[in-house]
């Protein structure tokens, strides 16, 4: 019987060229009915341009995803590719806006379509959000096809009620049954109308039943005998292969989808090519993928050989072992990892972890990984420590907590374990004790003294060597621009923690150059946030200097924001803007996603300050912190700027209602300086909602924890919303020098945000009336023919308001247009 040839479904090619008019469209149907073939049949059809990933059932497919989706738009656009790969699946918002920022600017052509198959395996959250976000935006000549078999965890409500998506079911994909009828004629042309008659009626139009009928009837089996679904699979798709073929396959079900050379590596069968070939002639449950070129197993087939599966425990071994080999020849050493994981290699995998070479954080995020350290008993984990310790380093960092044991206690039987150990080589067993030393400081995290007590034993121990396990590129100031924010815990003690922070640095010598300028940068920042301008400069150019030597991309941003911060103290507000577009287009060429959400945060900061709210990255003007992560956000410096964001704004009811949370973030970890600007803005919003005295009494109470440590640049940097406050503290305490200087600066200060001629951009009237259907959940199309305008100018007014607003997308321009009162 013939099974390459495809009946001609016009009708199908008409449902799905509606994917045109939508930025999404869902394609839902049970395995068997076509989705694949019939989404293939269309592009092929159309000729269209097209990226089109399948996702495993694996853990980690996400990434996978990710990485091939980011090489396919690099073919389009080199440097948007480099820019999305760097920033990776978005786990904020900052890292959101930049990938619609990025994506919008890609020219993708009339129709460039993204398949995603097998979508009912994309276990990540954050791909949906993504994938709506772009939804919603409208891209232009893009949209998005999801083939799943379920919809279940897509929540796809709002975009199919605002007009955004499309959903085509499997009342679509069902055959007629006029198309059975020529489906069945065409493969059988000596079929009976009695047959057809049956297999319309047994199957209600589901394809791959059809053509399994069809073989059967081959094979002299009759319409509507009575067999289960496996039942017929196994008469018509396996039985009458022999026994090589058979086992072959059963071997392959291991796999999603696999090269010809793959295969014969992973079952050792010579003969892998040529059963290949013969399979995909006569069977049409396996094809071949040319542009590709791999094979895959219809998931009919698949699900039915592995419950045939009936191997034993060492065969699935062996199997899954050889898998793992594959990949590890690949360099893809995850994915490697997780078929290992999977064939009980443990020791495989702590042994290539344990080499310094392969001791990079992204390795240790393998299928399984969590579950394989805390099920091997630690006399196995202690011989293979490097790995262990990275596995603990990396899980603290994403901030997990671990159910069998602390990170502390586990570090603590480990450094036990290894002082006791006397017969080891000795050079290595002080470079274990070194590195469990090395990550202990995180267990002490921002408390300073804890986290250097140990440096000069680790320099010992390491003897001139360097750590394997904390690199150069370890982001050492956590994304917050200002260094002494992460590690100024206690009032008055800010000069000594200084000090020590500027002179004990032995642990440069021992973290690959990691922290290289950080003594410079405290004593930069020291003196400007205490008022010594005269010793800011010189400090921040020696930091710039001594970290560009070991490439410390964030030491060199705090120095450079230090001294934009400083040039507008000094009258100097040109210069600092222009110093500041520049450090953006610095760190945006180095495409590292934690600098690029330091530097929103440096524009926010300075924008506020100098009351220029309409400037500040979206995200920090709306607050949206959704799935903030302290690391990527700068222990809770998000909040600080979102604050002054509100107060540059005027929303001082909604800023007093959250400096109470605003509170509770900066106590996590005791950020004094978080907790003193929490302060004055309690004090500016009492000001203007209850009067100067209520306001000037907290002001006041912030000013005592402030003079502790001779602070001044909080209050400076806050003059246009405290000059009233600080004027009458200071009347009823003329002789307080402390107060006196504040106000002084604070003065000088607004002088120079007064001098600076500043507009800022309002939208017109078409704009608003725009934005204001978007908000209604109008999509583009029909707010055109509302408002008697074409798309394309329809598409201009969009790209003009995000060119305002300064936002990349539609979502943050409707919350920002409300902030504002537009609507």
């Amino acid at each position: 019987m013939k099974n390459t040839i495809f009946l001609d479904r016009i009708r199908i090619n008409k449902v799905l060229s509606a994917v045109y008019d939508y930025p999404l469209s869902i394609l839902e149907a049970p395995m068997g009915y076509g989705k694949t073939t019939a989404v293939k049949k269309f592009i092929e059809t159309e000729k269209l341009k097209h990226f089109w990933f399948t996702f495993p059932d694996f853990e980690n497919s996400d990434i996978a995803f990710w990485n091939k989706f980011t090489e396919e738009i690099t073919k389009i656009d080199a440097r948007a590719g480099f820019a999305l790969k760097s920033l990776a699946l978005p786990v904020d918002a900052p890292q959101m806006e930049k990938i619609l920022q990025t994506l919008s600017g890609v020219a993708f052509g009339k129709n460039f379509l993204i398949v995603l198959d097998d979508y009912q395996y994309a276990r990540d959250m954050r791909l949906n959000k993504l994938i709506f976000q772009i939804a919603q935006e409208e891209p232009n000549g893009l949209h998005i096809l999801l083939v799943t078999r379920d919809t279940t965890g897509i929540d796809f409500v709002e975009l199919l009620s605002k007009g955004l998506c499309l959903i085509i079911s499997r009342q679509h994909l069902k055959f007629t049954e006029f198309e059975i009828r020529d489906y069945c004629r065409m493969m059988n042309a000596g079929i009976s109308d009695s047959d057809i008659n049956k297999i319309s009626e047994y199957t209600d139009g589901w394809i791959s039943m059809i053509y399994i009928i069809l073989l059967g009837l081959e094979n002299g089996i009759p319409v509507g005998m009575s067999m289960t679904v496996e039942g017929i699979v196994e008469k018509v798709l396996f039985s009458p292969y022999d026994g090589e073929t058979q086992n072959f396959l059963l071997e392959l079900s291991i796999m999603e989808d696999f090269t010809e050379k793959q295969a014969e590596f992973v079952t050792r069968n010579e003969n892998a090519k040529q059963i290949l070939k013969k399979l995909n002639r006569e069977n049409a449950f396996i094809y071949y993928d040319e542009k590709n070129k791999t094979y895959k197993i219809h998931s009919i087939l698949l699900d039915y050989l592995k419950l045939k599966q009936n191997f034993s425990i060492e065969k699935y071994r062996e199997l899954y072992s050889r898998l793992g080999d594959w990949y590890v020849d690949k360099q893809d050493f995850q994915t490697a990892y997780g078929y290992w994981n999977r064939a009980g290699r443990t020791e495989q995998i702590l042994s290539h972890l344990n080499n310094p070479q392969h001791n990079q954080n992204v390795l240790v995020n393998f299928a399984g990984a969590d579950e394989m350290f805390d099920n091997t008993p630690l006399d196995v984990l202690y011989q293979y420590p490097l790995a262990y310790l990275l596995h603990i380093f990396h899980s603290m960092l994403l901030g997990k907590q671990n159910a069998v044991l602390g990170w502390k206690e586990r570090l603590d039987d480990m450094q036990d374990h290894y002082e006791k150990l006397t017969d080891a080589d000795e050079n290595y067993r002080n470079r274990i004790l070194a590195e469990i030393l090395i990550i202990r400081k995180f267990i002490y995290f921002n408390h300073w003294p804890s986290m250097i007590a140990s440096d000069k034993e680790i320099a010992r121990l390491l003897d001139g060597q360097n750590s394997y396990i904390v690199l150069r590129d370890y982001t050492f100031t956590l994304a917050s621009p200002q260094y002494l924010y992460v590690y100024f815990r206690d009032a008055g003690s800010l000069r000594k923690l200084t000090g020590m922070l500027a002179t004990y640095v032995d642990f440069i010598g021992f973290l690959n150059g990691c922290g290289t300028g950080c003594d410079s940068l405290a004593l930069a920042e020291y003196a400007l946030e205490t008022g010594d301008f005269e010793n800011v400069e010189r400090n921040c150019l020696q930091a710039i200097a001594k970290a560009e030597t070991m490439s410390q991309i964030n030491i060199i941003a705090c120095a450079k924001f230090c001294l934009i911060r400083l040039r507008i103290v000094q009258g100097k507000l040109p210069e600092a803007l222009e110093m500041l577009d520049n450090l953006k287009q610095e760190i945006d060429k180095v495409g590292i996603s934690v600098g690029q959400t330091a530097v929103d945060l440096c524009r926010g900061y300075v924008f506020a300050s100098i009351c220029q709210p309409e400037r500040i990255p979206s995200w920090l003007q709306i607050g949206d912190m959704t799935a903030a992560r302290l690391y990527y956000q700068g222990m809770a410096y998000n909040y600080l700027v979102y604050g002054k964001a509100l107060m540059a704004s005027k929303e001082y009811e909604k800023l007093g209602a959250l400096t109470g949370q605003f509170k509770y973030y900066f106590s996590l970890y005791s950020n004094q300086l978080g907790l003193i600007h929490n302060k004055i803005f309690e004090a500016a919003a009492k000001c203007h909602l209850y009067g100067t005295g209520v306001g000037a009494a907290i002001l006041e109470a912030a000013l005592s924890e402030a003079r502790l440590d001779n602070l001044v640049m909080p209050f400076v940097e806050s003059s246009p919303h405290i000059t009233g406050m600080l004027q009458l503290i200071a009347q009823n305490n003329p002789d307080d020098k402390y107060v006196t200087r504040i106000l002084t600066l604070c003065c000088e200060y607004q002088q120079t945000i007064n001098e600076l001629s500043y507009n800022p951009v309002s939208l017109s009237l078409r704009e608003i009336d725009i934005l204001r259907l978007a908000a209604e959940g109008i999509s583009r199309k029909e707010i055109a023919a509302r408002l008697f305008i074409s798309e394309e100018t329809a598409k201009t007014h969009f790209k003009n308001i995000y060119h305002k607003l300064g936002v990349s997308s539609k979502v943050s321009a409707i919350k920002i247009a409300q902030n504002r009162g537009y609507f």
